[in-house]
């Protein structure tokens, strides 16, 4: 232990300097260190006024002013509607606007030429004339445009008017020519398509004032230069001085964007062509095709006879026609060459050469059909069809299609051979290539006498898809519904009626109801010994339940003439019906003939809306209509709901009975044919209505419109329309809708299969 305290000490006094070094220093900087005692108590001031302090030590460092927050929006911000389009949304405009100054004496001659040769190339045409106030145009020319002002001095600037007030934003380029000019629409469209619209456009030919262009020849403008006069048109009229149209419409032009005329733009030359005062077409054309400038013209004037814009547009269509043709060949002869490229397996070209080959079936069930046909007939042409009689449009096809062939090769062997016969002919529909023969014709060598028989394949390919331009309808029209009701269908009158309760009126859908009540001559029609004393009471009593919705059913009573077995075997009499009927609506209702024992959807009232249009189209769906519930469901039980099942029903295209119009398309339909088919206004008139029955081809309200009316018939499958079976009383006669009605009753009862099926089996039982 001594030792030990020994050794300490001697090593402690060995380090006592260093130490005493430590201690000193450590007490050295306690004493000189600052010290700053201050009281605070935490509250939210002090503890926001520091951190205040410690953010404004650096300016650069975000600051939060919590002051006067949240504050109230002083302006509502608007919801954003999105445009209708996407083309107005991303300011896409359509290429060219044509606007011609004329006049009323012209509109049906040069106008009408003008119109024919350009409308279905250019984006929008109109025409400028100047007409008194309270007239109209005797012409039913589409865009025509009529200013009071009758200062035809002024007429180009009342036509950039209306242009800026309602095409400013739609367009590329305007074209403003006047009426005694052709305009060479492709090579116009091809003129504005190789230009850009960034730059200002004043284009034209040049006037006797060579600053000016001539809006003979036509004046071209881009869409920023119009802009560029938008502000200056009064200008433009109070500053009108000169006689001519050319000086004022350029000074306009120059004062507003000091833009001046030029006949060449961006590498492009606007080409044109003026024509003597004596130009005649048959003589003079010789020398023009001999300047190259004619197949390069945009525009060719001055031109007096409107007969020789129709000479000039066939002459470059013609040209336009050739240069295609020998574009399709060169594209043709190459496509052959580049196939020797490609793969073994894979040089195999389509015929003809360029079009789709045709859709290959997937399997058995897939496989198109061929029809064979002669001269007169059509044979199996459908499962249910076994002879037919080509008539019409399509005996026009056959007879074109053999002409075709028989002018081919008699050409082919410099008309040594004369056609004798057609030995057969196939047809096939391919909705994926066209329409497809195959014809054997017979031939007599001229030289010999001897028959020769030649195999030759036709193809008619399908053109471009085009979208055809309708008016405007929504699915927010009243739908008002008639429906017929004879003796023998009072059940399902009701029925229908519940249904209709049931699916319209607790659903408050935009529809009416009206039953029409057909009456024998001796029927009782008062009390409760009517006949349809049920109905009406039901039809009451659903109006007074929907009074609150605005919604009813009711009915008209029509007194026969005499009794009728089915007004289906009656088209007269449904006629008649309808004469009836319409005078109880207005001129602008949507009609709907309905039958019993359909089912209603939502769905096929909207279609009836939407492919229904007034003064353009009347819509007849085809129904889905069930099979015997005897036969088609003879292994189950029968359904709440038809499905669509080649089992359970078909489409019956004999069925007309539901057809949709409106009340001032079927009027003007009946004027038309008031002189053949008496119009009916009373039900005293029915009797002389049934007395053309016979010697009438009219089988159905339907094809009433398709003969006499210009509306287009649209006529399509409709799964929303389903029709439960019901018998059919078709009568015993031998005219062409009883022997309809036969066929319909005989093609209602069940699938082929499964009445084969009952027939074995009945045989099998005996």
């Amino acid at each position: 232990m001594g030792s030990l305290m020994k050794f300490m000490f001697s090593h402690f006094w060995g380090n006592m300097y260093l130490v005493i070094g430590i201690c000193m220093g450590l007490s050295l900087s306690l004493l000189f260190a600052p010290v700053d005692v201050i009281e605070y108590q935490e509250t939210e001031e002090s503890i926001s006024f520091s951190l205040n302090r410690q953010y404004d030590i650096d300016e650069y460092e975000p600051r939060i002013n919590n002051d006067n927050k949240p504050r109230i929006a002083q302006k509502v911000p608007k919801a954003f509607i999105r445009p209708r389009y996407y083309s107005t949304e991303l300011g896409i405009r359509e290429k060219l606007f044509v606007g011609v100054l004329t006049s009323s004496e012209y509109l049906h001659s040069k106008d009408i030429a003008i119109n024919k040769t350009i409308a279905h190339l250019v984006d929008k045409v109109r025409y400028f004339i100047s007409i008194q106030e309270g007239t109209k145009p005797n012409v039913s020319l589409p865009g025509i445009v009529g200013f009071t002002d009758t200062r035809s001095i002024l007429k180009p600037f009342h036509a950039m008017k209306y242009i800026i007030d309602n095409y400013l934003e739609d367009f590329d380029y305007y074209l403003l020519i006047k009426d005694m000019t052709y305009i060479n629409a492709r090579r116009l469209i091809n003129f504005v398509s190789k230009i850009s619209v960034s730059q200002d456009i004043h284009v034209g030919a040049f006037s006797e004032f060579p600053q000016y262009c001539s809006l003979e020849s036509g004046v071209l403008l881009s869409n920023s230069v119009v802009k560029g006069m938008k502000n200056n048109l009064d200008w433009c009229v109070k500053n009108t001085y000169s006689d001519s149209d050319d000086v004022n419409f350029g000074r306009c032009i120059m004062y507003s964007t000091s833009v001046a005329c030029s006949n060449k733009v961006q590498g492009q030359t606007y080409h044109v062509i003026k024509l003597a005062p004596t130009f005649n077409f048959e003589e003079d054309l010789k020398e023009l095709i001999k300047k190259n400038a004619l197949k390069d013209s945009l525009t060719i004037y001055t031109i007096y006879d409107h007969l020789t814009m129709y000479k000039l547009h066939s002459y470059f269509t013609a040209v336009e026609a050739m240069a295609v043709q020998e574009k399709i060949f060169k594209l043709r002869s190459s496509m052959i060459e580049g196939a020797k490229l490609s793969a073994l397996n894979y040089q195999n070209t389509s015929w003809p050469i360029g079009n789709q080959a045709g859709s290959k079936p997937m399997g058995r069930f897939d496989v198109l059909r061929w029809t064979y046909f002669n001269e007169t007939h059509m044979f199996l042409e459908t499962d249910f069809i076994n002879l037919k009689e080509m008539q019409g449009d399509k005996k026009s096809d056959i007879n074109y299609i053999m002409d075709v062939a028989i002018n081919n090769i008699q050409y082919k062997y410099k008309n040594m051979l004369q056609f004798k016969k057609l030995i057969n002919g196939y047809q096939r529909f391919d909705v994926s290539r066209g329409v497809d023969y195959i014809l054997d014709l017979s031939f007599i060598e001229k030289s010999t006498n001897r028959e020769i028989k030649k195999r030759v394949e036709i193809c008619k390919p399908l053109g471009k898809v085009e979208i055809l331009p309708v008016p405007y309808v929504t699915e927010n029209t009243r739908i008002n519904m008639i429906l017929v009701i004879e003796p023998s269908r009072k059940q399902d009158a009701l029925d229908f009626m519940e249904n209709y309760a049931n699916s319209c009126m607790q659903n408050k859908y935009k529809t009416f109801l009206m039953v029409v009540l057909l009456y024998s001559p001796d029927s009782p029609s008062k009390g409760k010994e009517d006949l349809y004393y049920e109905i009406k009471q039901f039809a009451l009593s659903l109006t007074e339940n929907y009074k609150k919705d605005l919604s009813k059913v009711t009915w008209l009573s029509i007194r026969l003439p005499t009794p009728i077995t089915s007004i289906e075997l009656e088209p007269m009499l449904q006629i008649a019906v309808a004469d009836l009927v319409v005078r109880k609506f207005s001129s602008d209702s949507l009609i709907l003939f309905v039958e019993t024992r359909m089912n209603i959807k939502l769905d096929y009232l909207n279609r009836v809306r939407m492919n229904t249009i007034s003064q353009y189209q009347v819509f007849s769906p085809i129904p889905f209509v069930e099979f015997h519930p005897d036969i088609a469901y003879m292994n189950e039980a029968s359904r709440v709901e038809v499905d669509i099942n080649r089992n359970y029903g078909q489409y019956d295209q004999f069925n007309y009975n539901n057809v949709a119009f409106y009340t001032k398309d079927y009027t003007a339909m009946r004027k038309t044919v008031e002189a053949n088919i008496p119009l009916i206004r009373s039900d005293k008139d029915i009797l002389q209505l049934l007395k053309y029955s016979k010697h009438n081809a009219i089988t159905s309200l339907f094809e009433m419109f398709v003969s006499f009316s210009d509306l287009h018939s649209f006529r399509a499958v409709e799964p929303a329309l389903k029709i439960r079976y019901k018998e059919l009383n078709c009568g015993h006669f031998a005219d062409k809708i009883s022997q309809t009605c036969a066929k319909q009753k005989s093609t209602h009862l069940g699938q082929r299969g499964q009445l084969a099926k009952l027939i074995l089996d009945y045989n099998q039982s005996y």
